[in-house]
C-alpha cells in the first residue's frame, strides 16, 4: 500500500514496460579499490576522480581543507611550525614524501609544498581533494574513514566531507556518506529550486558490477549545506539494474515548482535476444522547510511486478 499523499501529488504513476534496450550501468565495487591506486590522477570526462588513494601532481596548485593548519618544517606532526595557514590558502605541491600518518580514519602522505616564498610540509589529508567554485562560493571536498566490524570481519567505509566558503573566509560544511571511495564533483545554480542558491553534485565513480554509482545532492542556503537527495545506480550487467534520477525545475522536461523523480528496476530476462523487463516509478517532489515531499528514502512504493 502507498502513503496517502496531498492533491499535489496526484501525478504519481507506475508502470511496467518491456524493452528490447539493455541499460548497463557502470558501478564500482569496494573490492576493486585497488584498481584506483595505479590510477591516482585519474581523469574522468575532464573532472578529477579523486579517492583516499589520491595522489596530488607535482607542480599543481592546490587549497587547504582543513583551517589554523600548521606549516611544518619536516614531515611529521612533531616537526617545528613554521605558520599557521587558513582553510583555502592556495599551497603548490613540490613533492610526495613517504612519510604516512593518520588522520580522520585515513593514513596520508606528507606533502613538500610552497606557501609563497616558504617551503615546508602539510600532511595529504589537510589538503582539499579538489575544489570548484560556482559564483562567490568555494567547494572544497576531502575523504573520511570510519572502521567497521561485522560478524568477526573489520572493514571501513568512508564520508564525503565538504566545505563552503562565502564571504569574509567564512565556512560551513556537510558529511554524507559514501557508497565507494571515488568520486567527482560538479557545482550548478539553483537549477529552478525555490531556497537554494546553489548545488553541489557528487558523483560517484563506478568501474565494475555490483556497487552504487550513483550521486549525492547537497543545496547550498548561503548559511548551510544541506543533503538534498541522494541517488543510486547499480547493476550487474547480464542479471539486474536499479537506477535513481531527478528533474529540477529548469532541466530540460522539468516541471516548474517541483522536482520529478524517477526510480527504475529491471532483470534480464534473454541476454541473447536483448530482452529486458522493467519497473518505473515517478513521482513528484517538493522542497520544502529544507526538505523533499515526499522522503523517498521513506516512500513506500509497494511490491514491483
Amino acid at each position: 500500500m502507498l502513503h496517502s499523499n496531498p492533491t499535489w501529488f496526484n501525478n504519481c504513476n507506475f508502470a511496467t514496460t518491456k524493452t528490447n534496450a539493455m541499460r548497463i550501468i557502470q558501478s564500482f565495487s569496494l573490492f576493486s579499490l585497488l584498481i584506483l591506486a595505479f590510477s591516482s590522477t585519474a581523469q574522468y570526462d575532464n573532472q578529477r576522480i579523486v579517492s583516499s588513494y589520491y595522489e596530488f601532481e607535482e607542480g599543481s596548485t592546490e587549497l587547504l581543507y582543513s583551517d589554523k593548519v600548521v606549516f611544518r618544517a619536516g614531515p611529521t606532526s612533531s616537526a617545528k611550525g613554521i605558520d599557521t595557514l587558513e582553510i583555502g590558502t592556495e599551497i603548490e605541491i613540490v613533492r610526495r614524501t613517504e612519510e604516512t600518518s593518520s588522520l580522520n580514519g585515513l593514513d596520508w602522505n606528507w606533502y613538500k609544498v610552497k606557501v609563497g616564498r616558504k617551503t615546508g610540509y602539510i600532511l595529504g589529508g589537510l589538503i582539499a581533494l579538489d575544489q570548484i567554485r560556482y559564483d562567490d562560493c568555494l567547494y572544497l571536498v576531502t575523504i573520511a574513514g570510519v572502521d567497521q566490524s561485522y560478524n568477526g570481519y573489520d572493514y571501513q567505509t568512508y564520508k564525503v566531507r565538504v566545505r563552503v566558503i562565502i564571504a569574509n573566509n567564512d565556512f560551513y560544511g556537510h558529511e554524507a556518506d559514501l557508497n565507494t571511495n571515488s568520486f567527482y564533483i560538479e557545482a550548478f545554480g539553483n537549477r529552478g529550486l525555490e531556497g537554494v542558491d546553489n548545488m553541489l553534485r557528487i558523483n560517484l565513480f563506478a568501474e565494475s558490477c555490483g556497487t552504487d554509482g550513483g550521486e549525492i545532492y547537497l543545496f547550498n542556503t548561503d548559511s548551510k549545506l544541506i543533503e538534498g537527495i541522494s541517488l543510486s545506480a547499480v547493476s550487474d550487467a547480464g542479471a539486474f539494474w536499479y537506477t535513481e534520477s531527478v528533474k529540477f525545475p529548469e532541466d530540460e522536461g522539468g516541471w516548474d515548482g517541483a522536482v520529478h523523480y524517477e526510480r527504475e528496476q529491471g532483470e534480464y530476462i534473454n541476454e541473447d535476444m536483448n530482452w529486458t523487463k522493467a519497473t518505473i516509478h515517478s513521482l513528484t517532489l517538493k522542497w520544502e522547510n529544507g526538505q523533499f515531499t515526499p522522503n523517498i528514502k521513506e516512500f513506500e512504493f509497494g511490491e514491483d511486478e
